[in-house]
């Protein structure tokens, strides 16, 4: 059977206090050991994926900044054609979402009616602080090209009237482990529907399964076969809904762990 895992990264593969993956290594050998493409795919920047894709010894494409682009090695199987452009670095990228600078323009119009900041007001040491990164890996976080973390004041007050502003703007709005994220055009899912396409041109039988923990990984569930839903650090899931949604009870890389072992094992013995 041929199977590929598209992964979150924050809270999912990388816990949220170190963002260490040392706890999910023996599922990571388990899928390099049987050939599974794991697809990186996050909120996270292409400049702070590129090096975890390198430090994970992967040779798949990336889904970059939830699903504003993806990106793959130049040369790669699947980035074939017109679609695809030169990123530079020897990358090339698709792009799915609107330019980070067009984000930014509309956000301009309303953001200063809630209080919001996004990454593009902040500094690398105030990114720092929020996050817990280095210095180093808060400016590669602020390197943005299509999506735009925010902090959103009182957003149990603020979260509807906030959503329709962006919608006015052409713009979305979802929600991951720390920010809110306003997107122009891509999201996970459709990016993972993309990068499912493309290795289903090889395999027409291909399963795929997806790993997330915040309410931004619902459009990455619903595009593939089998979705997973790891726990929050305290044990509890995202208020998420979905049919075949399974959820997983281990927190981060613990629980990416298990579910991806017990898949493996329970495919294995059917």
């Amino acid at each position: 059977m041929g199977l590929v895992v598209f992964t979150d990264l924050d809270g999912t593969l990388l816990d949220h206090q170190a963002y260490d993956y040392t706890p999910a290594r023996p599922a990571l050998d388990a899928l390099a050991q049987r050939g599974v493409p794991l697809v990186l795919t996050s909120s996270k920047t292409r400049a702070e994926m590129i090096v975890l894709w390198h430090e994970l010894g992967l040779d798949h494409p990336f889904i970059a900044e939830n699903g504003g682009g993806v990106y793959a090695p130049f040369g790669h199987a699947l980035a074939q054609g017109s679609e695809w452009s030169k990123a530079g670095d020897g990358w090339l990228v698709r792009r799915l979402g609107m330019p980070i600078e067009e984000v930014r323009r509309r956000f301009l119009v309303f953001k200063d009616r809630f209080g919001a900041k996004g990454f593009g007001d902040l500094t690398d040491r105030e990114v720092a602080g929020f996050t817990g990164l280095s210095l180093e890996k808060a400016a590669l976080a602020g390197k943005r090209e299509f999506n735009e973390p925010l902090i959103l004041p009182e957003p149990e007050k603020n979260e509807a009237g906030f959503v329709r502003a962006a919608q006015e703007q052409g713009l979305s709005v979802t929600r991951g482990g720390r920010f809110f994220h306003l997107l122009g055009g891509g999201d996970k899912g459709r990016a993972v529907s993309l990068v499912s396409s493309l290795y289903r041109e090889k395999d027409k039988n291909l399963k795929t399964m997806a790993l997330g923990d915040a309410p931004n990984d619902l459009a990455m569930f619903k595009a593939v076969d089998h979705p997973v839903l790891v726990a929050r650090p305290d044990l509890s899931h995202a208020p998420l809904e979905l049919p075949n949604l399974k959820r997983e009870n281990l927190p981060g890389p613990e629980g990416f762990n298990h579910a991806v072992n017990t898949f493996l094992t329970e495919k294995q013995d059917a």
